[in-house]
C-alpha cells in the first residue's frame, strides 16, 4: 500500500525549517541594522530575541513601553505596529510609507532592506520626545 523506504528521506522535512530560519535571520539582522541607525547601539542585539525585538521597536520609534499592552488587543495592534514602523522609518530618514510597507507580506522584505541598508541617517526626535534642556542658573 505505502512504498516507504527507510533511511535518508528526512530531507524534505528540513527544508521548510531552514527557510524559516533564514527568514528569521534576515528580519532580525535588518532590525538590528535599523536599530543601530536609530541610535539604539546599546540595545540593538534585542532584535534577535523574540519578545525583546518588540520593545526595541518601541525604542526606535520613540514610544513608551506600555504600548506593549496595546499590542495585545486584536485589531488595535495593527494600528500600533503601523504607527511604530512609520515612526521608525521617519527616524532613519525614510518616508512613512516605507514603514507602512513593512506590514505588507512579501513587500516587507524589500521595505526592511531599504530601511536597514539605505543611506538614510538618524533623525533627532522632536523636542517633545526628548529630555527637556536644562535652564541656565541665574546668578544672583
Amino acid at each position: 500500500m505505502y512504498d516507504y523506504q527507510s533511511g535518508t528521506d528526512a530531507g524534505p522535512g528540513i527544508l521548510p525549517i531552514l527557510a524559516l530560519l533564514a527568514i528569521y535571520a534576515y528580519v532580525a539582522f535588518t532590525q538590528y541594522k535599523i536599530a543601530q541607525k536609530c541610535g539604539c547601539h546599546d540595545s540593538a542585539w534585542w532584535a534577535w530575541i523574540p519578545i525583546m525585538n518588540t520593545f526595541l521597536l518601541f525604542r526606535m520609534a520613540g514610544k513608551p513601553a506600555w504600548w506593549f499592552v496595546l499590542c495585545l488587543i486584536p485589531l488595535v495592534n495593527l494600528y500600533v505596529f503601523a504607527v511604530l514602523w512609520m515612526e521608525t522609518a521617519k527616524t532613519v530618514g525614510q518616508s512613512a510609507l516605507m514603514g507602512f510597507l513593512v506590514l505588507i507580506p512579501i513587500l516587507n522584505f524589500i521595505a526592511l532592506g531599504v530601511l536597514a541598508f539605505s543611506g538614510g541617517t538618524y533623525q533627532v526626535p522632536p523636542p517633545s520626545q526628548t529630555e527637556r534642556p536644562r535652564q541656565p542658573e541665574s546668578v544672583a
